[in-house]
C-alpha cells in the first residue's frame, strides 16, 4: 500500500485559483464538486484531475503546506444553491462598498468581492493595483461588507442552522412559511452550520 500523502488538484471557486486538496483515504475523481479548508477559508471547489499520490506528482508540482486545501465533505446541490445567494449578496455589497471607498476619497474601483462559502472570509478585487490609500482602507471595508452581510437572512442561517433542531428532519425548515423554499435554504445552511464546523 502506498503510505504516501495523496493529492488532486481543485479550482477554488471564490477566487479561481488552483490548490492541492488532500483528502486523505478517499479518492477523488474529476468533475466532483467538493468542500474544502484552505487558508483562505472554508470553500466550494470543482476537482480537475484524479488523486495522485506526492510521490507520482511532477516536482515542480509539488504542493507547499500554506497552497494546500484539506476535503471536508463532498459539496451538494444545496451548498451550490447557497453559493449563488451569497454571490448575490455580494453583488448587493459592492455598491456599499465602493460608496464608502468614494466618501474616503479612494481613486480606486471594487471590480468584485470573493468569499468564504460561510461568509467569514473576504477578499476585494479592484480594477488595477490599488493604491496605497485604500490598502490602508481594507480593515474598515472589510468591516463595513461583513457588517452588511451579517444582517443577511442567509448569513443567519449560516451560522445558527434553519432554527431549533437544526438538522433534523421533522424541523428543518421550520422558520420558513414556503416548505419548498425552507427545504433549500434550510438544508444548504445546516450543512454549513453544523457538518463543516470544526470539532
Amino acid at each position: 500500500m502506498n503510505s504516501t500523502p495523496a493529492y488532486a488538484f481543485a479550482r477554488m471557486v471564490a477566487q479561481g485559483d488552483l490548490r492541492p486538496v488532500h483528502a486523505g483515504l478517499r479518492h477523488l475523481q474529476r468533475g466532483q464538486w467538493i468542500i474544502c479548508r484552505s487558508n483562505f477559508g472554508l470553500e466550494l471547489a470543482e476537482i480537475l484531475s484524479d488523486t495522485q499520490h506526492h510521490s507520482e506528482l511532477d516536482p515542480l508540482q509539488n504542493p507547499t503546506e500554506t497552497s494546500i486545501a484539506h476535503w471536508v465533505r463532498d459539496a451538494t446541490t444545496q451548498d451550490h444553491w447557497l453559493w449563488n445567494q451569497l454571490q448575490s449578496i455580494n453583488r448587493q455589497a459592492i455598491q456599499i462598498c465602493q460608496s464608502f471607498l468614494h466618501s474616503q476619497k479612494s481613486p480606486d474601483t471594487l471590480l468584485d468581492i470573493a468569499t468564504s462559502i460561510d461568509g467569514k472570509s473576504v477578499a476585494f478585487e479592484f480594477l488595477g493595483e490599488p493604491s496605497l490609500a485604500t490598502n490602508e482602507l481594507l480593515e474598515p471595508l472589510t468591516e463595513i461588507y461583513q457588517s452588511f452581510v451579517k444582517n443577511s437572512q442567509t448569513y443567519q442561517r449560516i451560522e445558527q442552522g434553519c432554527g431549533p433542531g437544526c438538522g433534523t428532519g421533522s424541523s428543518c425548515g421550520s422558520s420558513n412559511a414556503d416548505p419548498q423554499a425552507a427545504g433549500k435554504s434550510s438544508c444548504a445552511s445546516c450543512a454549513v452550520a453544523g457538518r463543516c464546523k470544526k470539532p
